[in-house]
């Protein structure tokens, strides 16, 4: 859903794939996310000034958030089981990304933190991993970025004007240390296909770390009125841990730096369902002209992750202090908060249910990923998949504990 505007400027370009192989017993965790895979050297992109509007020239609503109709509607009973997505052979995917060719919802590649697999899927039963046949080109993406098995949490879009994919993910930055607990230093790098399936062309750093600084989570997002914009999670060095917002330039290379703004705080605080981690932002507008945001909260590697709400009814980036800012909101179904959880159940010890994004622009299913025990008994995170229904402008799925359904 997103407008991309390339650049023309050119180096070296020596496409070459790496292969894709991983090893699923060691997926992944927070610190240090998987195998090392050698990538080649690629192309480097120019820029283009911005034109758009600023934040400042939106206006506040005002509007009364009990006054708006639910999102979604009741779709009656929600579909066979689909949480564990094929439970004989689960499908190892930490923080998925979702796009569809062409943004046609027919055709779709699911990404995972380390690169390690890319699954498409044109029905959400049938996958194949095509992760051995996409490609990197590199060229000016330091030594450190280019080990993509330390790349984090990939966001991948869509841009119709101009046929072109983009992906936004989480990198070793040139300054960063890498040490027992991963690397020290993370900036956001920028890449750009002709086809979901590359090959990926290095472009830029969108937000580049200093030391001791981790950017991470990035989602991209175009808004109905064609303006770009990119959240993620940031903490670390002399960072606030926060959720991000900001506009980006017509090259979806460069953030708009005075655009930049907190949609919520990084911790849920002592005695809240988040503990002390709120990551993993995911956007969605519908057709009220809400915002809606999906995140993590929890620790990732155990039964507390989980997937929470927030909503803004004045614009994408709108401050938590204006009327209709960002909030948290939840359904009010059966009391309980979260969208999806797994808090309790042996089956999800190693890992709830976070790191999700909404399927496509109707926002009735999640995909996500968790740990849940396949039936081999391995316990990594797998690719998750789950209906939603809406109540009160919130998501939720529709079962009793707000579980994925068939556990």
């Amino acid at each position: 859903m997103l407008t991309l505007l390339l650049g023309c400027g050119s180096s070296e370009s020596n496409d070459v794939g790496d292969g894709g192989a991983s090893d699923d017993s060691a997926l992944l965790d927070d610190v240090a996310r998987a195998e090392t895979i050698e990538p080649s050297d690629a192309l480097v992109d120019g820029a283009v000034k911005d034109t758009s509007t600023t934040d400042a020239t939106r206006t506040d609503t005002g509007v009364d958030d009990t006054a708006i109709k639910d999102v979604g509607v009741d779709s009656g009973p929600p579909k066979p089981t689909t949480a564990l997505l094929r439970p004989s052979d689960p499908m190892p995917c930490a923080d998925p990304a979702v796009v569809s060719e062409g943004n046609l919802g027919k055709v779709f590649y699911v990404y995972c933190t380390s690169m390690s697999h890319v699954w498409k899927t044109t029905d959400w039963a049938s996958f194949s991993d095509v992760r051995a046949s996409v490609t990197f080109t590199l060229a000016g993406l330091s030594a450190n970025g280019k080990e993509l098995g330390s790349w984090w949490a990939p966001g991948v879009v869509y841009a119709p004007a101009l046929k072109q994919y983009v992906m936004y993910v989480s990198v070793p930055d040139a300054q960063g240390t890498k040490g027992t607990d991963g690397w020290d230093t993370r900036s956001i790098a920028v890449l750009t296909a002709a086809a979901p399936d590359g090959p990926w062309t290095y472009q830029a750093l969108a937000l580049d770390g200093t030391p001791g600084e981790h950017y991470i989570d990035p989602f991209l997002f175009l808004d109905s009125d064609g303006t770009r914009y990119v959240y993620w999670k940031q903490y670390g060095g002399s960072l606030t841990s926060s959720i991000k917002g900001a506009r980006v330039d017509g090259t979806w290379t460069n953030v708009v730096t005075a655009s930049s703004m907190e949609v919520m705080n990084g911790y849920g605080g002592t005695g809240t369902w988040e503990d002390n981690v709120r990551e993993n932002p995911a956007v969605f507008r519908d057709a009220g002209g809400r915002h809606h945001l999906i995140f993590s909260g929890g620790h990732w590697f155990n039964d507390t992750y989980a997937t929470g709400h927030a909503l803004s009814t004045c614009g994408a980036l709108c401050p938590a202090s204006s009327t209709g800012g960002w909030h948290m909101a939840d359904s009010g179904d059966r009391g309980i908060l979260q969208v999806v959880r797994t808090l309790g159940n042996p089956k999800f010890a190693n890992g709830g249910a976070g790191g999700a994004v909404f399927v496509d622009d109707s926002a009735m299913q999640i995909v996500y990923a968790a740990a849940a025990k396949s039936a081999s008994g391995d316990s990594a995170r797998y690719l998750m998949l789950d209906d939603l229904q809406w109540a009160k402008n919130a998501p939720f799925v529709d079962t009793s504990g707000h579980e994925p359904r068939g556990y």
